[in-house]
């Protein structure tokens, strides 16, 4: 699945509650994570058959607003495309267990486009 990841500095449930309101969407308790310190580590739902993500930002990670997101159930495949944009990119959270996946990671490849790869075993 390819989706877009909407970064904020901190207010990523009230832009949820927001988008949601607008495009008629209900949220459910289990459209959002939240990472230890109470930020949203990741929030998902869907406008017209297109997934949004959202969160506040990994700690020191400063995005221009958004991310692009592979979300892949075949841990061998995102290794794979993870490790072909990497030999052109600067890595900015290596591939490791993160709060929502086994296996995550974030690039920025040599246009300055930032990349996330995440295992969702909710996609098998």
């Amino acid at each position: 699945m390819f989706s877009t990841n909407l970064e904020f500095n901190g207010n990523a449930k009230a832009a949820m509650e927001f988008y949601a309101d607008v495009f008629g969407y209900e949220l459910k308790e289990d459209d959002i994570w939240f990472s230890e310190d109470g930020k949203v580590a990741h929030g998902e739902f869907k406008i017209y058959n297109t997934m949004l993500m959202f969160s506040d930002g990994a700690n020191e990670v400063k995005y221009k607003g958004f991310t692009f997101a592979i979300n892949l159930a075949d841990e061998t495949e995102l290794r794979a495309r993870y490790d072909k944009m990497n030999q052109a990119a600067e890595v900015i959270i290596p591939l490791g267990k993160v709060e929502f996946s086994e296996c995550y990671g974030v690039l920025k490849d040599q246009f300055g486009i930032h990349w996330q790869f995440c295992l969702d075993i909710r996609l098998a």
